[in-house]
């Protein structure tokens, strides 16, 4: 398991005694989002018995504390659904797409953020996509950006317009490019997209904002909360099978994708979630495995609440062992 693939810090002002699942402990902390997506898989399934809806009824139901070998460092492993508008696996791919990028990011010379968009159409959402992606490569293959662009690495996002009741997608891109004249730009882009002006280009001074900022869209292009949900069908419809990001010229060799971890023999379950959380205000292990993890400490060898059987608030039930490869859950803190 690489660094850039595992939890980060977790907040400590949640309270003690939490027996839930570690999913229950995580819608807490987002009130509403998940919900969202339960019924945005509801709507796209047709009942929350469908084959999606059940997949995300089971993501991060079942986790694992586990502890690095070497370093001592205390984790959370949890089986995950993976879904594109789940919003808890959209977390941890922003997450680890932040990790991924900030090398590279933090290393460009001259980076800029560029954007680019259409004029708002009554389209159908999937034509005004393809339009979109198929003029920025123009874009980028033109000359006065091909010469001074470096490389970049793009993130679709759509938004919708309550007053006109429109779309409005756009891109947003990374770049480490030299000076690029905006009138220029605003030119070639109203010619690219017959009638577009609504490009910018700007230097960037905090890299660390701005990256922040724009990775959210490369976990999910939109928030569901923000849009009306008789539009869900529809832009689910739009973006099945479509990248919602990208890397070219020297950021092409970034991978936007998690690899499995190289390293998951250097970790091992110290107990389960459930069982560890129901009981770290009554017993010692549990209370240094919870603290270890919310402090970033190390964890002592020997410590160990396998043989531990699951603790649900009132009463214990048999936890079957983790599978011998889990990849491990970002904690967002």
């Amino acid at each position: 398991m690489s660094e850039t693939t595992l939890v980060q810090d977790i907040e400590t002002n949640r309270r003690n005694g939490f027996s839930g699942s570690y999913r229950g402990f995580l819608d807490d902390r987002s009130p509403g989002a998940q919900l969202a997506s339960v019924k945005f898989y509801k709507e796209v399934d047709g009942t929350d018995m469908g084959r999606y809806s059940n997949r995300l009824n089971e993501c991060r139901t079942r986790a694992w504390f586990i502890r690095n070998k070497e370093t001592g460092k205390v984790r959370i492993a949890a089986k995950q659904c993976r879904l594109r508008w789940c919003y808890h696996c959209s977390e941890s791919r922003q997450q680890f797409i932040t990790q991924a990028i900030a090398p590279w990011w933090n290393n460009a010379p001259l980076p800029k953020l560029l954007t680019v968009t259409v004029r708002h159409s009554d389209d159908p959402l999937d034509e005004q996509i393809e339009f979109l992606y198929k003029s920025f490569v123009k874009l980028r293959n033109r000359k006065l950006c091909k010469d001074a662009i470096k490389g970049g690495i793009w993130f679709f996002q759509v938004t919708w317009n309550k007053k006109t009741e429109q779309w409005h997608p756009h891109i947003h891109a990374l770049i480490d490019s030299n000076y690029i004249d905006h009138a220029e730009l605003k030119v070639a882009w109203k010619k690219i997209t017959q009638g577009s002006t609504i490009v910018h280009i700007r230097a960037v001074h905090n890299p660390d904002k701005t990256l922040s900022h724009n990775a959210r869209y490369a976990a999910r292009p939109s928030a569901l909360l923000n849009l009306p949900e008789e539009r869900w069908p529809e832009m689910y419809d739009a973006f099945k099978g479509k990248r919602i990001c990208g890397t070219w010229g020297s950021a092409k060799e970034i991978s936007l994708r998690p690899a499995k971890p190289d390293d998951s023999t250097k970790w091992e379950s110290i107990g389960g979630f459930r069982t560890v959380a129901g009981l770290v205000d009554e017993d010692e292990n549990a209370s240094k495995i919870w603290r270890a993890w919310q402090m970033s400490m190390k964890l002592d060898e020997g410590i160990n609440m396998n043989d531990i059987e699951e603790f649900t608030g009132d009463r214990f039930t048999f936890t079957p062992r983790p599978p011998k490869y889990v990849e491990p859950a970002l904690d967002f803190r």
